[in-house]
């Protein structure tokens, strides 16, 4: 037993080291809690105008998918704002959003963008935003719903860097985690397919995403979903920023990460130049119990994929430790 215990702690020893050294070109075992802000911080910026969190934002931008609201766009033709909408609904009853539930299943169901029965939304909207427990709720449904099965396709693709998870996560929240042909899932695919593999099967990660980017930026201008076509067009530069930052080899999203393109004219986003490593490493599946430093106080994140990031030495040494407890 206590021979067992031990290869297996030498193990995740020799796997921390090795992501140690990742660390040192750029590359990660998971996103840290500098990383991740910076991640959403460029989709904020994409979606509302800003680096910081617009809970209040509210509008029909005419894509197809009806009113758009919130930090990261919940709409209302594909049962994304009847989700957060229930879920505060549960805590809080009497919110002014709870008397468009029954608009917002119909739509839902019928996957309408339909806005004749949502009159008065964005208003009801805009105020209940301004509570920190519907912010909360916006957050938990990003957590849940787009940062963590983002996350968990770039451990299933081997990817390393800060910045193709950043740009996962990005594509999560324009394109979704459905199975449809704009889907991220199908932008993968037809990546994978193009260059025979993902970095997980030997595809160099600076040749993947590059492709991926490439991709996707083909997709927002021909669609599959015809009702999206004009407003996806107008958003191509989203793609533009990631190929800059690729080329401009801002590969950890550390420091100060700057682009200049069309929409978005010198931009810089100050970061941290700390890249502190999750214990769940690349290539690797380790639980460990984290301080919440956070996914900007998010939802507790999924334990051994996306769990929170601890400094690799801060592991290296628990390891350790426990080694020489059990030998």
């Amino acid at each position: 037993m206590h021979r067992m215990h031990t290869q297996a702690c030498l193990t995740l020893i020799f796997a921390s080291i090795a992501c140690s050294a990742l660390v040192l070109d750029g590359r990660n075992c998971s996103l840290s809690a500098s990383q991740k802000l910076a991640a959403v911080s460029l989709t904020n910026l994409f979606e509302n105008g800003q680096f910081d969190f617009d809970y209040e934002y509210c509008e029909n931008i005419n894509d197809g998918r009806g009113v758009t609201a919130g930090f990261a766009g919940f709409t209302t033709a594909d049962g994304d704002a009847l989700d957060v909408i229930q879920a505060y609904t549960a805590q809080h009853p009497s919110n002014s959003l709870a008397e468009y539930i029954p608009a917002l299943k119909l739509l839902a169901q019928n996957n309408s963008d339909s806005t004749s029965l949502l009159a008065g939304y964005c208003k009801a909207w805009m105020n209940e935003a301004k509570q920190t427990a519907f912010q909360d709720i916006q957050m938990a449904e990003v957590t849940t719903k787009y940062y963590q099965p983002s996350q968990q396709m770039a451990d299933e693709l081997g990817l390393q860097y800060a910045l193709s998870r950043a740009f996962l996560y990005d594509t999560i929240i324009q394109h979704g985690g459905g199975d449809d042909g704009d889907s991220l899932a199908a932008i993968v695919n037809r990546t994978n397919t193009e260059l025979g593999g993902s970095p997980a099967e030997g595809v160099d990660e600076t040749i993947w995403l590059p492709a991926m980017i490439s991709e996707r930026r083909e997709d927002l201008l021909h669609p599959d979903n015809a009702a999206t076509a004009d407003q996806w067009a107008q958003s191509i530069d989203r793609t533009d920023v990631y190929a800059q930052l690729v080329d401009t080899s801002q590969w950890a999203l550390a420091g100060t990460v700057h682009f200049n393109t069309t929409d978005y004219p010198d931009e810089s986003l100050a970061t941290s130049n700390t890249m502190a490593t999750n214990s769940a490493n690349c290539g690797a599946r380790v639980e460990v119990n984290a301080t919440n430093e956070s996914f900007l106080d998010l939802a507790s994140p999924v334990s051994g994929d996306n769990s929170l990031p601890l400094a690799s030495s801060t592991v290296l040494g628990a390891l350790t430790l426990t080694v020489l407890l059990l030998i």
